[in-house]
């Protein structure tokens, strides 16, 4: 999958880093290219990929899927997803879960604030 004229001010704003304040049409945009994605992960026609297809129930979407879904979806965005950002139940394939719970994750990922590190503001290790 690979990046659209239409995409530019999208990608530019997900450089930026998080968190990312997307409109109604940006949002759209990657909604559509999430069900284009699992479309040729999963080798069927985005358009028969519903809202509310049960991904891993119903389509068969596994975890190594998810990897590649968001590949894909990195690819066209140049925006990488880090997983640990991500709702457990998204990456693992919880039963139920689906396309638009899907979706509206990705969403909210790039629209919240990445976690801080663990380590983040403690003194290094050794330090007086």
């Amino acid at each position: 999958m690979t990046a659209h004229p239409e995409d530019a001010a999208l990608i530019a704003k997900l450089r930026a880093g998080r968190p990312v304040a997307l409109a109604p049409e940006e949002s759209a945009r990657v909604v559509a290219a999430l069900r284009e994605a699992i479309g040729v992960v999963l080798e069927q026609p985005p358009q028969q990929i519903g809202d509310g297809a049960r991904l891993f129930d119903d389509l068969g979407l596994d975890s190594i899927d998810v990897f590649d879904v968001l590949d894909q979806l990195a690819e066209r965005f140049e925006a990488n997803v880090a997983l640990e950002d991500l709702p457990a139940d998204l990456v693992r394939g919880k039963e139920g879960v689906t396309f638009r719970d899907f979706a509206d994750g990705i969403l909210a990922y790039f629209r919240t604030p990445p976690k801080a590190s663990p380590s983040a503001g403690a003194p290094a290790a050794g330090a007086a």
